[in-house]
């Protein structure tokens, strides 16, 4: 998982969901990895709308930013709801065809 994250570049998103397929495993623990050990770019994994988890928190505690702030300095378009573009999103079709080369659980 930490190559594909690292991998994901700027002005781009993924979901949870797209993240566990690549990996071979199920969003819930995902989102529990990223939302407990410093991953590079977690900030970057959204709920499938193009939403920022209700739940996402910075593995750092002290970390107390709004994860949209740093999407939309990397290029991210939200619209007025709040959801990332869906055509900045790298999918699972996407992420095998040369997002990465992570190839299983990291």
């Amino acid at each position: 998982m930490t190559k594909a994250l690292a991998e994901l570049p700027a002005g781009s998103w993924t979901t949870y969901g797209d993240l566990a397929a690549l990996i071979g495993s199920h969003p819930v623990p995902v989102g529990a990895r990223l939302a407990n050990y410093p991953l590079p770019n977690a900030h970057r994994v959204l709920q499938v709308e193009g939403i920022v988890s209700p739940n996402f928190r910075w593995a750092d505690a002290e970390r107390t930013d709004d994860p949209r702030d740093l999407l939309r300095a990397e290029g991210v378009e939200f619209d007025q709801y709040g959801r990332a573009d869906q055509a900045q999103r790298i999918g699972t079709e996407d992420g095998a065809a040369g997002w990465c080369h992570a190839g299983g659980p990291a």
